[in-house]
């Protein structure tokens, strides 16, 4: 009886076990990405950027790179909450890794667009967004990753900087 019951809690954790190993191995598809990232900052605001890479061999996803900019002004604790209104734009750059750097492979042109707050059921921050379909491992099969640069008009000149994404391999 006791060679019985371990058989069924070893098959029992298997099971469970087994979603994990699909998770975890390498899928067909994937997406890896940063939220929010404070890319520039005064006293008053912050300028943030997203940056997100996907690829495909056959899934859901598709072979495209993202870029998001964001305003946002600072509260009295300094946190950058509270959305800001005003103009943005944003790019990004799609690079591979060579083995000791990473490289451009593909970009965007600058996409622009106000920055500002949408209300009802899904409203939240918006600003200029930026996809590229960079054509999965047009440049070799290596470890990709997405840069976006989010930038803010103050009136006087653009001012921001850049995020990168994870990266993922592209067969």
């Amino acid at each position: 009886m006791p060679g019985l019951r371990r058989l069924l809690r070893s098959t029992a954790i298997g099971l469970l076990l087994a979603p994990l190993l699909v998770v975890t191995g390498h899928s067909a598809s994937a997406y890896t990405g940063t939220g929010r990232v404070t890319v520039y900052q005064t006293v008053a605001y912050c300028v943030q950027g997203a940056a997100t890479i996907d690829h495909f061999s056959g899934g859901f996803s598709g072979n495209i790179g993202y870029a998001n900019a964001y305003l946002a002004n600072r509260g009295i604790t300094g946190a950058c909450t509270l959305t800001a209104t005003g103009n943005g734009r944003t790019r990004l750059d799609v690079q591979v890794w060579n083995g000791s750097a990473w490289a451009f492979c593909r970009g965007s042109d600058w996409k622009y667009g106000p920055f500002g707050w949408t209300s009802g059921e899904f409203g939240g921050p918006y600003g200029p967004q930026q996809l590229l379909d960079y054509g999965g491992s047009v440049c070799g099969p290596g470890y990709y990753r997405t840069v976006a640069s989010a930038e803010y008009d103050t009136g006087s000149g653009w001012v921001g900087g850049t995020v990168a994404s994870g990266h993922e391999w592209v067969p």
